[in-house]
C-alpha cells in the first residue's frame, strides 16, 4: 500500500481541540504526548473532507468521489484512506536558542527520553494560552470568559497517510494544497498551516515483518489416529503491539467501556479481510470453499490475545481466588477459616508467580470527537441545542472513546492444521506485518504490528493439575458457550460437565461453583445486521470438581477446545491444583512497576531533549528569579515609598542599563543608588521586571504617597 507524508508548518498558533478541559484553567485544551502536542488524525481526516466539501460546492469532483476517498457512514467496507496522528517533526531555529532546525528523526526514542520530564512543565514551552471573552452592549457578557490552549506558531508536524486506490491521489493531493486552516478559532486568528505531501520511498523493503521461517514444531500437536503432515496440529503464538490506540467494543458497549484484551473474533475478521484482499474475492468470499473452511466452519481458531508484560502473558484471575477487603493479599476462596475476613473478587487480570500474584490492568484512553452538522456555516456539534429544530440535515454528535494505548503487547494463538496456520501466517507478509484492528481504523485508531512468536511464552503461571489428581479447579481461560438439544445457545454447567465426564470417562462431582456470564456478540458486515447473541460462562469461571477415579488424565480437557464458536477462540479450558496449593499469595500490582521502568535514566539525550532540558532549567530559574524578586520588593517597600516616582523610575533605568548608557542625575539619593549597585544590577531581566511590578502594584494598593523625595 502506498504511503505518503504529510507536513504540516504551523503559520499561526493553532488549536485542534481534544474536547477535554482543566476546571478552573484551560476550557479549550488541546491533545499532547507527555507534554509534546500531537493533532489527531481524526482532525485532519475531517479538515480534509471539509476542503473536499467545498470542491464539492465549486463544481471540481462530486460527493461520490469524496465518499469513496474519505467513507461514509454505515459502509460495509471501510475507505481506503487511513491516517495517522501528525506529530511533532523538528524545532525552529531559535527556538530553544538553538542556532539551526533540530529535527526529530526518531520520534520513538524522542518520546521515551521525554517521559523522563514533567508533563505539565514541558506542554507550556510549545504552547501558549487564550482568554477570551464575549461582548454584548460594550460589555462582557456573563458566564463567557474562556481560556483555550493553543499550539505555538512556528512548529512542524509530520503524519502518515496510507492510500489503497491510487487512483484516489489527485483528490487527496488538492485536498492537502486546499487546506489552509485547522482547529478552532480559524476565522479569529488561528488555526493557519501550509501543508505539503510526498511520497514515501522505499517503505516496502524496509518494514519487513518477523513472519518467515515460522518453527511450528515447538507447539506442535499431532493427531493421534494420523501422522500425515496435512493431520498436523499446531498452536503458533503471534504477538500483536499496538501501534495506535484500539477500539474493541467492553461490555458496556464502545463508548464506556473497551475489553482488556483482543478477542479471537476481531482476529478472525482481521485474516479474513487479508485472506480476501490477497485473492480478490470481493462481496463472493462466501462462495470460495477453501475462505468458506478457514473462516466459517473453523478448521483454524483464532485464540484471544491477552496482554503480555515482561514475558509474561496476564488472563483472567480464576474466581476462586478472592483478595482480602483493604488487604495486598489473595486466598482460595473455600479454604478461608476465619469469618471476619472478607473477600473480594478480583476482576484484574493475573500471572501467579511462585507465591505472588501479579495483577495487572492494560492502559486505556479517553479521545473525544465531534462530528459538525451538515450546514457548514457552524463549526460545532449542536444536537438537541435550544432553537436548532428548525436546523435541516444532520446536527453533528459529540461523542468520545474509550481504548486501548498504544505500545501494549497482546500474545495470541492460530490454532489449526500446520499448512493452514502457515499460510494464514504468510499472509502478514503482504501487509508488512500491519494490521487494523477494531473500530474507526481509517484515521487515528487501530493499527497494530503482528509478529510470528517462535518461542513458548508464559501462559498465566498457574500449576496445572496431574493425572490422578482426585480433585482440581477447572478454570475456563476464554468465554464457553454450548449448544443444548434444540440448537439454543445456553451457559449450561451441567451439560459442560456431561460432555467432561464423556470426554474422560469418569464420573465428576462439582463441589463449588464460582460463576461469571457474559453474553457474547458481534456484527456482521456483510448482513449489516447485528450477529446472534449467545449466553456464555465468561473467561475467569471455575468449577470445582472431585472424582473417585484415581487415572484421569486430565491433560485430556486442555487438548481441545470445547462448546460452540471455537473459531472465535472460545472454549479454551485449564484444569488447576486444587489441593496441596498455597491458601494465600500476596498481591502485588504491576502498574507502578511498568511507570518505574519506563521512568529509567538515558545515558545520552537527543539534541532536540537536550534543548528542551535547558529550556525546562532556564524556566525553573525565572519562576524562583520571580519569587525572590516579589519577596525582596514587598521589603524594601516602606523604604521606597518616601521616594516619587520619578526616582524609583530613574532607579529602573539605571538597573536596566549599562551605567555608559544611562547617566543619573547629580541630586539621585545615594541610598537608592547603593540599593541598585549591590541587589539589583546583577539580578536577570526577570527578576527586574518582577520587582518593579510589584512595587507599583502595592503602592498604588496603599493609594497615597507621603514624604516624598
Amino acid at each position: 500500500m502506498p504511503k505518503y507524508e504529510l507536513t504540516i508548518k504551523l503559520d499561526s498558533d493553532v488549536s485542534p481541540g481534544s474536547g477535554d478541559s482543566i476546571a478552573g484553567v484551560v476550557d479549550h485544551d488541546i491533545t499532547h504526548e507527555y507534554g509534546i502536542p500531537i493533532i489527531p488524525a481524526k482532525r485532519l481526516k475531517g479538515a480534509l473532507r471539509g476542503v473536499a466539501k467545498e470542491f464539492v460546492d465549486w463544481g471540481f469532483t462530486s460527493s461520490s468521489k469524496v465518499d469513496e476517498l474519505f467513507g461514509k457512514p454505515g459502509e460495509q467496507y471501510r475507505s481506503g484512506i487511513k491516517i495517522y496522528d501528525a506529530k511533532l517533526a523538528s524545532i525552529p531555529k531559535e527556538y530553544f536558542a538553538n542556532e539551526n532546525y533540530k529535527e526529530i528523526d526518531d520520534y520513538d526514542t524522542f518520546l521515551a527520553q521525554i517521559k523522563q520530564l514533567d508533563p505539565a512543565k514541558v506542554l507550556p514551552l510549545f504552547t501558549m494560552l487564550y482568554t477570551k471573552t464575549a461582548t454584548e452592549n460594550g460589555q462582557a457578557q456573563t458566564g463567557s470568559l474562556r481560556t483555550i490552549r493553543a499550539i505555538n506558531r512556528g512548529l512542524v508536524f509530520k503524519s502518515i497517510i496510507e492510500l489503497e486506490n491510487e487512483e484516489q491521489k489527485k483528490l487527496l493531493c488538492d485536498c492537502v494544497k486546499g487546506l489552509r486552516h485547522l482547529g478552532y478559532g480559524r476565522t479569529r486568528g488561528l488555526g493557519e498551516v501550509s501543508c505539503k505531501m510526498v511520497m514515501i520511498q522505499g517503505e516496502q523493503e524496509e518494514n519487513h515483518s518477523n513472519t518467515e521461517g515460522i518453527n511450528c514444531d515447538l507447539m506442535m500437536e499431532k493427531n493421534n489416529s494420523n501422522s500425515n503432515q496435512e493431520e498436523q496440529f499446531v498452536n503458533q503464538a503471534i504477538r500483536i503491539t499496538l501501534q495506535q490506540p484500539t477500539l474493541l467494543a467492553g461490555s458496556k458497549g464502545l463508548y464506556y467501556s473497551c475489553t482488556d484484551f483482543v478477542p479471537g473474533s476481531a482476529l478472525l475478521g482481521v485474516f479474513a479481510s487479508l485472506y480476501i484482499k490477497k485473492h480478490n474475492l470481493g462481496k463472493n468470499a462466501h462462495e470460495d470453499p477453501e475462505f468458506v473452511r478457514l473462516f466459517l466452519r473453523g478448521d483454524v481458531s483464532f485464540g484471544y490475545a491477552y496482554p503480555e508484560v515482561d514475558e509474561k502473558v496476564f488472563m483472567p484471575c480464576p474466581a476462586h481466588i478472592q483478595r482480602v477487603k483493604n488487604e495486598n493479599r489473595a486466598m482460595l476462596e473455600e479454604k478461608k477459616t476465619d469469618p471476619t475476613i472478607m473477600l473480594r473478587k478480583i476482576n484484574s487480570l493475573a500471572y501467579m508467580q511462585e507465591n505472588e500474584l501479579l495483577l495487572h490492568e492494560p492502559a486505556k484512553e479517553f479521545r473525544m470527537h465531534h462530528a459538525r452538522p451538515e450546514n457548514r456555516r457552524i463549526g460545532r456539534a449542536v444536537n438537541d441545542t435550544k432553537g436548532t429544530k428548525d436546523l435541516d440535515g444532520k446536527k453533528g454528535q459529540f461523542y468520545y472513546y474509550t481504548a486501548l494505548q498504544k505500545g501494549q503487547h497482546f500474545i495470541g494463538e492460530l490454532k489449526g492444521k500446520q499448512e493452514d496456520v502457515q499460510m494464514l501466517a504468510s499472509l502478514l507478509n503482504d501487509v508488512n506485518g500491519i494490521i487494523h484492528l477494531g473500530r474507526s481504523r481509517t484515521s487515528e485508531y487501530g493499527a497494530a504490528k503482528v509478529d510470528v512468536v517462535n518461542k513458548e511464552p508464559h501462559m498465566e503461571g498457574f500449576l496445572k493439575a496431574k493425572k490422578g489428581d482426585s480433585k482440581v479447579a477447572i478454570y475456563l481461560a476464554t468465554p464457553l458457550t454450548l449448544q443444548n438439544e434444540i440448537g439454543r445457545y445456553v451457559a449450561n454447567v451441567e451439560l459442560f460437565i456431561t460432555q467432561l465426564e464423556r470426554e474422560l470417562e469418569a464420573t465428576l462431582k462439582v463441589e463449588k461453583m464460582y460463576i461469571k456470564e457474559t453474553v457474547l456478540t458481534g456484527y456482521n458486515a456483510k448482513w449489516r445486521l447485528p450477529k446472534q447473541e449467545k449466553q456464555a460462562l465468561d473467561a475467569g469461571t471455575v468449577l470445582i470438581v472431585s472424582t473417585q477415579n484415581k487415572e484421569v488424565d486430565w491433560s485430556l480437557v486442555e487438548k481441545q477446545q470445547w462448546g460452540a464458536a471455537t473459531e472465535e477462540g472460545c472454549g479454551e479450558i485449564r484444569v488447576l491444583q486444587y489441593e496441596g496449593t498455597s491458601n494465600e499469595v500476596e498481591c502485588i500490582s504491576i502498574s507502578k512497576k511498568l511507570q518505574e521502568k519506563q521512568l529509567t535514566q538515558i545515558d545520552h539525550s537527543l539534541d532536540c531533549v537536550h534543548y528542551i532540558e535547558g529550556a525546562l532549567e532556564n524556566r525553573n530559574k525565572d519562576i524562583l528569579d520571580n519569587k525572590e524578586a516579589i519577596h525582596l520588593a514587598k521589603e524594601m517597600l516602606d523604604e521606597l515609598k518616601q521616594y516619587s516616582k520619578s526616582k524609583i523610575y530613574q532607579l529602573e533605568q539605571y538597573v536596566r542599563c549599562d551605567e555608559n548608557n544611562f547617566a543619573l542625575p547629580k541630586s539621585f539619593p545615594n541610598l537608592l543608588k547603593d540599593i541598585g549597585d549591590k541587589k539589583l544590577k546583577s539580578q536577570s531581566k526577570v527578576f527586574i521586571d518582577a520587582l518593579f511590578h510589584t512595587i507599583k502594584l502595592e503602592v498604588r494598593k496603599d493609594g497615597k504617597e507621603t514624604n516624598q523625595k
